[in-house]
């Protein structure tokens, strides 16, 4: 065994982009276990399969070091849970938390995900209004880190887009993003700008303008390829406090923002970036604005990258340092 072995574990697909970055920095071995997601007759299996996995995986690995992304809020409370047995010190990377819980559930996710975070040694948490919100809910050290610009895995190739200006709208279709808005949006649109809306969905296409492209989940050299081709990205979202993940990779790519006007993502993307309200008329506006300053927006955004890949290398050396 490896002296200081670090392990780094996430049950979630299309949210663990963040895990894989800084895993890789952390030179920590990284797991997804993932099977059964989003699959529509098997996913009950999807829990107790991925318990199993992370199981034999700490058997076989012995980590000193255990890192967890969170949500999945039972990998947390499981990783907390067998934390005496293995005796590594734990690590919660804790995103953005659970949509609008109610009744019963809500008691039982407050449950486990208080549980993991008493028994973490340190927790991560992307800005400083998420550290306020856990601050009473733990006695141990509370980090706030960012994401990692990110780098991208392939080399470019550019791709062919139909439309004279192409924005796209990076989507997940989960309850906390307007994608129904961004749709009408694209009604008021001029016909030659086009959106592409990314993420799985099972929408009807009969519904669907004709300057917006559903493209469906795509393998990680076609995503990055559609970043670094289209002119404009948009990243949308009704939570306060959520550091978008698609704000990092537009960055990354030196790409014109634009982005929820929450209170948030002004203070960390405040350069190269238009604000819009989550509504289709104002995100029409964004658009064209976005349009309209470009090569201004784009200028911004790459000093923006600079200053904010600067910033970032010193907070994680102090991370190192507390590990």
């Amino acid at each position: 065994m490896l002296k200081n072995k670090k392990l780094w574990i996430a049950w979630e697909d299309d949210g663990s982009i963040r895990s894989k970055v800084l895993s890789r920095e952390m030179k920590a071995d990284f797991h997804t276990f993932t099977l059964f997601e989003g699959h529509k007759h098997l996913s009950v299996f999807r829990y107790p399969v991925a318990v199993l996995q992370t199981f034999f995986t700490l058997v076989k690995e012995k980590p000193e070091i255990l890192v967890v992304q969170n949500p999945s809020i039972v990998l947390s409370f499981f990783a907390a849970l067998v934390k005496p047995v293995f005796h590594y010190k734990l690590v919660t990377d804790l995103h953005t938390l659970y949509l609008n819980p109610r009744g019963f559930k809500k008691i039982i996710m407050n449950f486990l995900n208080d549980y993991s975070l008493k028994r973490s040694n340190i927790t991560i948490v992307t800005n400083e209004s998420y550290r306020a919100k856990i601050k009473d809910k733990t006695k141990k050290v509370i980090f706030v880190l960012p994401d990692r610009i990110p780098d991208f895995d392939y080399e470019f190739e550019k791709i062919s887009l139909k439309g004279k200006n192409n924005v796209l709208f990076i989507c997940t279709f989960s309850e906390d993003e307007p994608w129904e808005e961004v749709i009408d949006a694209a009604k008021l649109l001029e016909k030659d700008t086009y959106i592409h809306i990314s993420g799985r969905n099972d929408l009807n296409k009969d519904n669907i303008p004709p300057n917006v492209i559903l493209t469906g989940f795509l393998p990680t050299r076609d995503y990055q390829n559609l970043l670094r081709s289209v002119d404009i990205i948009m990243v949308l979202t009704h939570q306060e406090d959520c550091l978008v993940c698609g704000g990092y990779e537009a960055v990354s790519a030196e790409k014109p923002l634009i982005l929820s006007r929450t209170r948030i993502l002004r203070e960390y993307f405040n350069s190269g970036t238009v604000f819009t309200k989550n509504i289709s008329k104002d995100i029409a506006e964004s658009v064209r604005l976005a349009i309209k300053n470009k090569p201004d927006l784009k200028k911004q955004i790459k000093e923006l990258k600079s200053i904010r890949m600067s910033e970032w290398e010193k907070r994680w050396g102090n991370l190192l340092r507390l590990l």
